[in-house]
């Protein structure tokens, strides 16, 4: 069953702006996709390597929960430029023209400027523990600080992008081919 995540006339042509930041939304999605097969994978290689050779695979919590943090802020540009966060279509499609555009400016504003926030409080936690690092594995904590800083970065980049289509008129979202669902739409 497919449903469609954005509004028709929320999704445009590909801008220049959108060429441009293909390869890198690209980068989020695979790498994602990637980061969740690995967390998959984690837990079943544990049981194998507890029930078949008794011996456990020691901080497979550990890398499981970094591989889980890096999932959601790796992804976070990339369903932002998608447009597959939360929102409250239903409500903003019923209220006046004039309005949904000044919000079409400022939901994304303000979201550049929570995850510059963001970005800015995870950097200065990175600085502080530098010399710190995980207990098991002993993986530093700038590495799994580095993906909290690259999605609210990266985050705020495709919220500015947002604005600006916003401001020029455009619709604010993107959509892949690649994405598309072959399937019937259900008609309920």
């Amino acid at each position: 069953m497919s449903e469609q995540a954005v509004a028709p006339e929320d999704v445009g042509p590909m801008l220049a702006i959108d060429r441009l930041m293909r390869p890198v939304r690209q980068f989020y999605r695979w790498t994602g996709v990637a980061m969740i097969a690995l967390m998959l994978i984690l837990p079943a290689f544990q049981v194998l390597m507890r029930q078949v050779f008794r011996a456990p695979f020691m901080g497979s919590e550990e890398l499981t929960r970094f591989m889980l943090i890096c999932v959601v802020f790796v992804t976070l540009p990339y369903i932002t430029a998608t447009g597959a966060n939360i929102r409250m279509e239903e409500l903003l499609h019923a209220l006046p023209k004039r309005l949904r555009a000044v919000l079409a400016v400022v939901i994304p504003a303000t979201g550049a400027i929570a995850l510059g926030i963001a970005g800015v409080a995870v950097a200065v936690a990175t600085l502080r523990n530098l010399n710190n690092a995980t207990p098991t594995l002993g993986i530093p904590y700038y590495i799994f600080f580095s993906a909290a800083l690259f999605g609210f970065v990266f985050g705020l980049v495709e919220c500015l992008v947002q604005v600006w289509k916003a401001l020029a008129g455009h619709p604010p979202y993107v959509h892949f081919d690649d994405e598309d669902s072959h399937e019937p739409i259900p008609n309920i």
